[in-house]
């Protein structure tokens, strides 16, 4: 297995961190660029096995950090950079994923770039799906456990968001109270039709697979269930007996997957094989 690590510009002079992973052979391909979701970052949980599940089916497996998610080069399992986590925002995301799509396509990688993947886990599933309206370069679309609509996300009420400039979320796992700009509503609300999932979805023409776990306490399945309604050619795939992360936690100390991870894994590539 050939592992690479990179730094690539991101946005506000912040980096995005890449790891990308493949089996060397002489055949080009298949590239599937990975977007995790919210309080995450490329090396939770058992990202680095669900990697290598992809790349030893002839994949080129990629994955990294949006440059704002709080975790730095320098430490890669930690939330170190509140700051940066408070100033990101969807506009940032969708950005970020593009300019990670730029970096592929420039590379001298031997890659089957025309059937270039994208896979996104929660929030970023949410991002997977705005960039593929929007980005003909996607030829296929994956979501595990996908939001359907960042708006309906808000809170009701922001004036006391407004008037403090942030609010605090609490990361069960750390104990951190990770802060949250206003700017994070106010970017929203500036650039509502790029970020509007219901809206762009409807314009959505790739292939597009929803998997969900329908004991999902975080993105009920019904979310999953919206998606398919709006997107023309799309497929729901619901996992029975399993939440938002499929039964994979952070830390993951095993050193294999979850049956129910298992299934997630081969249902894409399944798709991805057609």
């Amino acid at each position: 297995m050939k592992v690479n690590h990179l730094e690539i510009d991101g946005c506000n002079n912040r980096k995005i961190s890449i790891d990308y992973r493949f089996k060397e052979t002489q055949k080009s391909l298949i590239p599937i660029i990975y977007v995790h979701g919210f309080k995450g970052f490329k090396d939770w949980g058992a990202s680095n096995l669900i990697a290598d599940s992809f790349a030893n089916q002839g994949f080129l497996f990629l994955k990294f950090n949006f440059s704002h998610n709080g975790v730095t080069s320098q430490n890669l399992l930690d939330f170190v950079d509140l700051e940066a986590f408070g100033l990101n925002n969807y506009l940032i995301e969708f950005k970020e994923l593009g300019i990670v799509i730029d970096w592929l396509e420039a590379s001298e990688l031997n890659i089957q770039f025309s059937k270039l993947a994208v896979i996104g886990h929660s929030r970023g599933g949410g991002i997977t799906l705005l960039r593929s309206s929007q980005d003909k370069r996607i030829k296929n679309t994956i979501t595990w456990a996908s939001v359907y609509d960042f708006e309906a996300r808000f809170p009701k009420d922001v004036s006391e968001w407004k008037e403090t400039g942030v609010q605090y979320i609490l990361n069960g796992r750390t104990m951190q109270m990770m802060p949250m700009y206003y700017q994070f509503y106010e970017s929203f609300i500036e650039n509502k039709q790029i970020l509007d999932i219901p809206y762009q979805s409807k314009k959505i023409r790739q292939n597009v697979m929803i998997i969900h776990g329908t004991d999902d306490k975080v993105v009920p399945f019904s979310d999953a269930e919206f998606l398919v309604s709006l997107i023309t050619n799309s497929t729901l795939v619901l996992i029975k007996n399993t939440g938002h992360t499929f039964d994979v936690k952070h830390p993951f100390e095993m050193n294999h997957l979850p049956e129910n991870m298992v299934k997630v894994i081969d249902t894409s590539i399944n798709f991805l094989l057609v």
